[in-house]
């Protein structure tokens, strides 16, 4: 590897820390809002909710357990950037191919969560979609 890719290589590691702090604040957020909306959620005016609100106390809980779900997720997702981050910073002190090897493959397995949450994403769009066009046949 020339000295042109090390130096891109640590400079993407800079910027993979640098976000990869700011997940793990989203997260630690996200985690907060969860445990509080399982244990005070029930004390929220939940009307301008629609249909959460028909549940009762239990809104509350299922919306604290869908922000825990999501600040799981983005553990993941801040653990593969910030251990790719560091073993990439490690190798540029060391030159350890370990270490490069191990910040690649985090940095891989971060964009493979990435692209698998697309497609999952994409798949409950259309899903959504076509319960839309039913329901709006259905009611015609």
């Amino acid at each position: 590897m020339n000295e042109l890719q090390k130096n891109y290589l640590l400079e993407t590691a800079k910027w993979q820390k640098f976000l990869g702090v700011l997940m793990a604040i989203g997260t630690v957020i996200m985690f907060g809002l969860g445990i509080a909306l399982m244990f005070f959620g029930n004390q929220l005016d939940l009307d301008e909710f629609g249909e959460l609100a028909n549940l009762g106390s239990v809104g509350g809980a299922i919306m604290g357990l869908v922000y825990l779900l999501g600040g799981l997720i983005y553990l993941f997702f801040t653990l593969y950037l910030l251990r790719s981050a560091n073993n990439l910073k490690a190798w540029g002190r060391s030159d350890d191919e370990e270490a490069l090897t191990k910040g690649l493959k985090n940095n891989k397995s971060y964009f493979k969560l990435n692209g698998i949450l697309a497609i999952i994403s994409l798949v409950l769009i259309a899903l959504v979609i076509v319960g839309v066009v039913i329901a709006a046949i259905a009611a015609a």
